[in-house]
């Protein structure tokens, strides 16, 4: 034992300096050596390596919020051919979403979504319909107000007017004003199918209703209105090195205001710079990439297995909040939260507090779920059964949806629809409990209440309530877990 003990010393002492620091130390990234204070070549390079990675991993949980909204706009000029102030359409419900990468779409709300651009437009004028779930966020997609039964309009309808950053002009009455502080921002409605009927009758409903003009021009003719019902779009966004060219394409379109100090920092070291083109050589763009895998890696571990305190909604069942804490804005007391913010990013679109706090019969909620009742993920090889208790608390609608975790986008399964609603009038149990089942094949008898997986591959749900009702906010009436069944 002493000789053990002595060769530890010597070797603990060969490896100090005669100051005192560490001379080799071993790390996650490899042997770091110095010799009389200074770093080697090969530790020099290791550490700049690491820090271009890091530095690349956290802009890509930064900016996704950012990212995420601004793609939805891509993707409405890209595949849709819409312009600032045209309204695109899902007018069926389900039928025609499943084939769209878009994150957690719902497949029973009719959908309008459009952007503004206040640096073309000036302040722009927003007409909403009445009875709808609406919101603008902002460029960060951050909530900027409500439109419709969570709104200041209250459901009945009313004219919204988005202010540019900095509006320094007059301001007329007879609008809800909402000050923006980007210049692209996300107008987007929730219709319920029996107020805005499906396809023409859609279109038509909203190109009555759902209106956005610039102020000082009033409506524009040729505005389009679009079917975005079995496009082939995706509104996500790059999971590659390109998502570093159109954060960069966003930086230099929007102000300078609609960014901190630091993150234009954190931007400037990656070779984003407002007013200089972005260039990257081919050791940045293999350490960006790298980044971007890294960061898509952690958004999931983060997403499936988290660590946040408070996510799970009861403590004997697996259901997991989107809002983890009930704050739309990811606040813990005084600090961001920041892992909770990038959960909700990274599986989801459209950031409200009706999304997140108790409004009984108003707003809307969610509950997630990627684990069997044994704690397992949910596979496509297998048959389950979810069961949901009597009185299921929703005054509008209540649905189940199967997405895939790594699209975050409807499951791709063949059918119309991955999902069970109450619009689909599934059958009950006798005690009026409601069994939904998920398998690759329907259960005998059970097709009206089936929804397909995929062998091989995963899936998660979403459980909506709309217009949730007092038995779900005290925790009265809760789904069961999703039982595997052998």
């Amino acid at each position: 034992m002493t000789k053990l003990i002595q060769a530890l010393l010597i070797l603990t002492v060969s490896g100090v300096s005669s100051f005192g620091f560490a001379e080799t130390v071993e790390t996650r990234i490899g042997t770091l050596e110095f010799k009389g204070g200074y770093p080697t070549e090969a530790t020099i390079q290791k550490a700049f390596d690491q820090l271009d990675v890091q530095r690349a991993t956290q802009a890509y949980l930064e900016f996704m919020p950012m990212m995420s909204v601004q793609s939805i706009f891509e993707s409405h000029i890209r595949d849709n051919g819409m312009a600032a102030g045209d309204v695109g359409v899902y007018i069926e419900q389900g039928v025609g979403k499943s084939s769209t990468i878009g994150l957690t779409y719902n497949t029973e709300s009719i959908y309008a979504s459009a952007f503004t651009d206040l640096k073309k437009q000036g302040p722009v004028v927003v007409e909403t319909p009445p009875n709808v779930l609406g919101v603008v966020d902002d460029g960060w997609q951050r909530w900027l107000t409500d439109l419709g039964n969570a709104g200041p309009d209250k459901g009945k309808g009313g004219k919204y007017l988005l202010l540019p950053p900095g509006y320094k002009g007059k301001v007329p009455k007879g609008y809800f004003v909402v000050n923006c502080p980007t210049y692209r921002n996300w107008v987007m409605v929730r219709g319920f199918v029996q107020n805005t009927g499906t396809r023409k009758k859609a279109l038509d409903y909203y190109r009555k209703k759902f209106k956005i003009y610039p102020l000082d021009k009033g409506p524009r003719k040729g505005v389009k209105y679009v079917s975005l019902t079995h496009v082939k779009e995706n509104t996500t966004h790059p999971r590659d090195v390109t998502y570093f060219d159109v954060l960069n394409k966003i930086v230099q379109y929007e102000p300078a205001s609609a960014f901190t100090k630091y993150e234009l920092g954190l931007l400037k070291a990656l070779g984003i710079e407002k007013g200089k083109p972005f260039a990257l050589n081919r050791r940045m763009k293999r350490l960006l990439a790298e980044g971007v895998i890294i960061g898509d890696a952690i958004a999931k571990a983060n997403a499936y297995a988290n660590r946040l305190d408070g996510v799970r909604r009861y403590p004997d069942r697996k259901y997991e909040y989107l809002f983890v804490g009930g704050r739309h804005d990811f606040m813990f007391g005084d600090a961001l939260w920041l892992d909770a913010r990038t959960l909700f990013h990274y599986e989801a679109i459209v950031v409200t507090p009706a999304m997140a706090r108790k409004m009984v019969g108003i707003g809307s909620q969610y509950l997630a779920c990627y684990r069997d009742a044994d704690d397992n993920f949910l596979m496509g090889d297998h048959t389950y059964k979810l069961r949901l208790p009597k009185g299921i608390p929703a005054k509008n609608f209540w649905s189940v949806t199967a997405y895939h975790p790594d699209t975050r986008s409807l499951l791709q399964n063949g059918q119309d629809k991955p999902s069970v609603s109450s619009y689909d009038k599934p059958d009950a149990n006798a005690d009026g409990s409601i069994d939904i089942w998920f398998a690759p094949k329907a259960p005998k008898g059970k097709e009206k209440n089936w929804i397909k997986t995929v062998p091989g591959e995963g899936w998660e749900i979403l459980l909506r309530l709309y217009g949730p009702l007092k038995p779900y906010f005290d925790k009265t009436w809760k789904p069961d877990d999703i039982v595997k069944v052998k």
